[in-house]
């Protein structure tokens, strides 16, 4: 029998009330902006480990503790092992204390849009605990519907001094914190096949380090069959997803995807475009993104699982999946830099997905103490490691340690210590995720130049930028 768990009461918060910003709009705006307009906490960040596994679906609900003065509610994005994950650290929560029971409900997102969060915020009944990634609060935080987080944390003696720098910028760029990360993702060490760098004549000592290395690797690692690549290097287009592959490559160029003051998105600056072209020149010599055939029907696992793929980014998660499920043995770098414009390094950056409490909760104290345990406890980061491979943003957790020793995840270690980067946290995010997911696309199958792809990036995010400033007068 597993040893009992102390359990204590919470105490209560006795905390100020939380205002509203000045430029916070209707609840009804909310909804119509979010699900009609730009597609709020569209799905564009990486989301891995079977998010809508609807099949799974009953071990991804749960219902609360029984006999406990204080209920929550948590909206469960995950299916899979993560999301059968949060019903477990939901189960030790209520172990160790006797006050608060946890209800979670599965509510995967649809490809655009948590739709059943917004609506639930739209119509005053949001949950008590939900997720956005970090560069999407800050438009939740502009229409006025999360909670401002600064005073618990000053209450339970937590600061920047508690956190990585770069997880610390993006948490306080609104002025005050008002999302947690519960997992962050450094963005993205590189992990090789060596046996497949031999079979091209490569030597696998000798992985690379530089876009140029990459490239020329990738070019001996090709083969075709039929007009098709059956074994490929890398597919620089496919870095989870098109605007993903953007940022990574142009944080490789040492790129900036908005302006130094933070009020301009621009992609259509010469690093930003000189990155696309890259991807798109890249993908050309390849024969194309639409020809590649390395990945067999019905195959579930990351790409480099195949056996024909030699090269590719991948998130702790899919890292921990493929050791776990597979017998090809990888190898790990940082992501390569472009020599001449970036640095080693320098296309690392910061994603991941955060808590938050929606201002309307029903029980913001309770809710506050469930993401405090999850993302700053030793308990709680420690759990969430074993289970989801969550990296913890904060510095003084033990799972780090762990990490650091890990024979396959420990490069992300490194990652988090050397990220400078993060997407850009602005009130647009969705919008311009959006944008980039469509005219990087569009530049990779030739249907516009990287140049135009980037200016109609910039014209259609700035102007709703611009909207969203006369909407909410900010």
């Amino acid at each position: 029998m597993a040893e009992a768990r102390p359990r204590s009461k919470m105490s209560p918060f006795g905390l100020r009330p939380t205002t509203t910003p000045s430029w916070a709009v209707s609840r009804r705006a909310v909804l119509l902006g979010a699900l009609v307009g730009a597609g709020s906490l569209a799905g564009c960040t990486v989301v891995s480990d079977g998010v809508g596994a609807a099949e799974l679906s009953g071990a991804l609900d749960k219902q609360p503790a029984g006999g406990r003065p204080r209920t929550i509610e948590m909206y469960n994005l995950w299916g899979g092992r993560a999301g059968k994950a949060w019903v477990a650290m939901a189960e030790l929560y209520e172990e160790i204390q006797d006050e608060v029971a946890v209800r979670i409900t599965f509510a995967p997102p649809s490809p655009d849009t948590q739709v059943r969060l917004l609506t639930a915020i739209a119509s005053e009944s949001p949950p008590d605990v939900a997720f956005v990634t970090p560069e999407q609060y800050p438009q939740l935080t502009g229409l006025g519907v999360t909670t401002d987080l600064g005073p618990y944390l000053a209450a339970s003696g937590l600061g920047e001094q508690n956190f990585h720098p770069t997880v610390w910028n993006a948490m306080s760029v609104t002025g005050s914190v008002y999302s947690m990360p519960a997992m962050v993702d450094p963005n993205f060490p590189l992990f090789y096949n060596p046996a497949l760098l031999a079979e091209a004549g490569l030597d696998p000592q000798s992985p690379p380090v530089t876009l140029d290395d990459l490239s020329r690797m990738s070019d001996a690692i090709l083969r075709r069959e039929g007009g098709r690549a059956t074994r490929i290097g890398t597919m620089p287009w496919n870095y989870y997803g098109y605007s993903n592959s953007l940022y990574t490559i142009g944080f490789a160029y040492g790129a900036h995807f908005v302006s130094q003051d933070n009020a301009r998105v621009t992609p259509e600056s010469p690093a930003v475009v000189t990155a696309l072209e890259w991807i798109c020149d890249f993908t050309e010599r390849m024969g194309g993104a639409g020809n590649v055939a390395v990945t067999p029907p019905g195959f579930s696992l990351p790409v480099l699982g195949t056996g024909n793929v030699a090269m590719m980014p991948m998130t702790a998660n899919d890292a921990s999946n493929l050791a776990q499920n597979s017998d090809i043995k990888l190898a790990s770098v940082p992501f390569p830099f472009a020599e001449g414009y970036g640095e080693p390094g320098s296309a690392t950056w910061i994603g991941g997905w955060n808590m938050f409490i929606p201002s309307k909760a029903k029980d913001p104290d309770a809710a506050w103490d469930f993401i405090r345990w999850v993302t700053t406890s030793p308990e709680g980061t420690s759990k969430n490691y074993e289970e989801m491979s969550n990296i913890p943003g904060i510095v003084q957790a033990p799972a780090l340690a762990k990490l650091e020793q890990d024979p396959t995840l420990g490069i992300f270690a490194e990652a988090l210590r050397d990220a400078q980067n993060v997407r850009p946290p602005i009130p647009v995010a969705a919008t311009y995720t959006q944008q980039l997911d469509i005219f990087v696309g569009q530049a990779i199958f030739g249907r516009i130049s990287p140049e135009r792809a980037m200016q109609r990036v910039s014209e259609i995010t700035n102007a709703e930028w611009d909207e969203f400033r006369e909407r909410n007068g900010s």
